[in-house]
């Protein structure tokens, strides 16, 4: 009997070691549906611009929900770059959006130079945005068709680490289908990564993920 008493607790304990040490997958149940319009927004870049949704009406648009407190964020960075500085000669608008309670624009501002980030990074403060839109790790990445319409959602590749490069690029693949006005054959797939950390009114609410600050 005291065995059997044993298992609840070695179970409860293996679960708290596995999302310990792997990364924190966002479900992917809520939020803006695939097909739906993703909600405006209005946020400042790093120098103090504001950049609007609504004025990138008629251009595919590549939001991703990033932390440079993440190292699976940051693992991330170079591909995403990459894809910027591929797709952005084609009118596709990337824009990468920080939620993380604490990191400021000049911190920001310092790693975007520091590491070439070739496109504008928001600051969403008290994470505001994220809540509407449900993003819960970082990286997460959204890619709007020309009406502003979700058409791929989640994960930017299939990497098992974060210092890893994936061999499927889920984004780079849906961009291919949108630009040539064709359905993205893998609309959705649950992104991995650090949880979010929102501001501390929310902090209790299961958004912590592994290695993030």
């Amino acid at each position: 009997m005291k065995n059997h008493k044993r298992i609840p607790i070695t179970i409860a304990l293996l679960a708290l070691v596995a999302a310990v040490a792997g990364p924190l997958w966002a479900a992917q149940s809520k939020g803006v549906p695939i097909g739906g319009e993703m909600p405006p927004f209005s946020l400042k870049d790093t120098t103090g611009a504001k950049h609007s949704l609504d004025d990138l009406k008629g251009k595919v648009v590549v939001l991703n929900f990033t932390s440079q407190e993440c190292p699976w964020s940051r693992g991330a960075d170079p591909g995403i770059n990459d894809l910027a500085e591929k797709y952005t000669p084609q009118g596709v608008v990337f824009l990468g959006i920080n939620s993380h309670r604490v990191t400021k624009p000049n911190g920001i501002a310092q790693y975007a130079k520091t590491n070439g980030i070739a496109y504008p990074i928001l600051k969403d403060d008290s994470n505001r945005y994220a809540d509407k839109v449900n993003a819960r790790v970082t990286p997460e990445i959204f890619v709007l068709d020309k009406k502003g319409r979700v058409a791929y959602h989640g994960a930017f590749d299939d990497r098992k680490g974060p210092g890893e490069t994936g061999a499927a690029n889920y984004v780079a693949n849906a961009l291919d289908s949108v630009l040539a006005g064709k359905s993205v054959a893998q609309p959705e797939v649950k992104a991995w990564g650090c949880g979010i950390k929102r501001v501390e009114k929310k902090a209790s609410r299961g958004y912590s993920g592994s290695g993030s600050k």
